[in-house]
């Protein structure tokens, strides 16, 4: 008996110890995307991931940095909609444009970046200016669509909210393989009226 306590005594502790550890390497996995250091944010948080499959928190970041350190869409798509199945979100870097008027190349003097968050009641976007941060609640979204003028060959999309804001981005990659996984996340989850 004595025997069994100190197996299971020791198994508790590594345990704790490796729950310590998954949450150290969750930490630097998360700040290391905010750094965008996203090779670095990959290791850390596959080895998480590899072990536990639960953290939608671990699946958005995995996500992002399969995005951008890879550019692997399909590994993206894929954490993207585990974590906002498992009550998490997907989240973009964007660049939002302040201009009134611009031009056709989607070239940009005036804009601010951020983190564009899909999940199923919202999608909100987080500016590094908060002044031009906002979040639109399901039901409120009117249209996003890629822009058939306005940045079009840089992957711009556009926003309509029923109050009948209109917001521009354009993906961190410029590419339009970012924006249409960031159109289809939408589409599936928060769904235009």
């Amino acid at each position: 008996m004595l025997r069994i306590l100190v197996i299971f005594a020791g198994a508790l502790c590594g345990l704790a110890q490796n729950t310590g550890r998954f949450a150290e390497l969750t930490a630097k996995g998360i700040a290391c995307i905010d750094q965008g250091k996203f090779n670095d944010a990959l290791n850390a948080l596959e080895e998480v991931w590899e072990q536990d499959q639960s953290d939608p928190a671990v699946a958005e970041n995995l996500a992002m940095a399969y995005l951008y350190a890879d550019h692997d869409f399909d590994r993206a798509k894929t954490l993207a909609e585990r974590s906002i199945q498992a009550g998490g979100k997907a989240s973009f870097l964007v660049q939002h444009p302040h201009e009134k008027v611009a031009f056709a190349s989607g070239d940009m003097a005036d804009f601010c970046s951020g983190r564009l968050s899909i999940s199923r009641e919202r999608m909100s976007f987080t500016s590094k200016d908060e002044r031009h941060s906002f979040s639109v609640e399901k039901g409120q979204l009117k249209e996003i669509k890629a822009n058939r003028l306005y940045g079009s060959g840089r992957g711009m999309y556009h926003i309509r909210t029923a109050d009948k804001k209109n917001y521009n981005f354009r993906p961190r990659s410029w590419s339009e393989q970012e924006q249409t996984l960031i159109l289809l996340l939408v589409n599936e989850y928060i769904r235009p009226e």
